[in-house]
């Protein structure tokens, strides 16, 4: 968590990153999403950011290993954005938020945090390549090697329909 100049705090949040990895880790997931995860800034879809409010009577939030105490009298609220959308919001604030922000997202927490997080996404990964059923691991290997309809955007591939993100069978996990 980190405090504005302007005194507003703001924080970030893996939920959706760890939502996921769950739903990925189900057989038969199609789990182009977290094979889409490669580099750090493929991380920020998936990452909430937060904002805070005052709340007198707020319990203390529980927080990730290595996260800074939530003050007395505010509680974390969904601010509707991840850190691939946050810029619509942040080019409104104050410059002196706008630069305390961008460096809280470049601090060494927060990179490491991202750098631990982007490692247990590649864990994952690897571990449904070795482990996983038959599916998951056709789909890691097809990654790997390079031949997946959807990272060479092979849109004439029959595939590549069932293995896009939010598309193919009904009902499917789309991880």
């Amino acid at each position: 968590m980190a405090q504005m100049p302007s005194g507003y705090h703001v924080a970030i949040q893996a939920t959706p990153l760890f939502d996921l990895i769950d739903a990925a880790c189900t057989p038969d997931a199609v789990i182009t999403r977290l094979l889409q995860i490669e580099r750090l800034a493929d991380l920020s879809p998936h990452i909430d950011v937060l904002f805070f409010r005052e709340a007198p009577e707020a319990a203390t939030p529980t927080l990730a290993p290595g996260g800074q105490p939530v003050p007395s009298g505010i509680e974390p609220v969904a601010s509707g954005y991840t850190l691939a959308t946050i810029h619509q919001a942040v080019r409104n604030w104050p410059r002196e938020d706008q630069h305390a922000f961008a460096e809280y997202l470049c601090s060494k927490r927060v990179q490491a945090h991202l750098s631990a997080l982007l490692g247990r996404v590649e864990e994952v990964k690897h571990r449904l390549g070795r482990e996983g059923g038959f599916v998951l691991q056709l789909q890691w290997l097809m990654w790997e090697t390079g031949c997946h309809p959807v990272q060479n955007e092979d849109r004439d591939d029959p595939m590549y329909a069932l293995l896009q993100p939010g598309e193919g069978k009904p009902g499917g996990n789309h991880a």
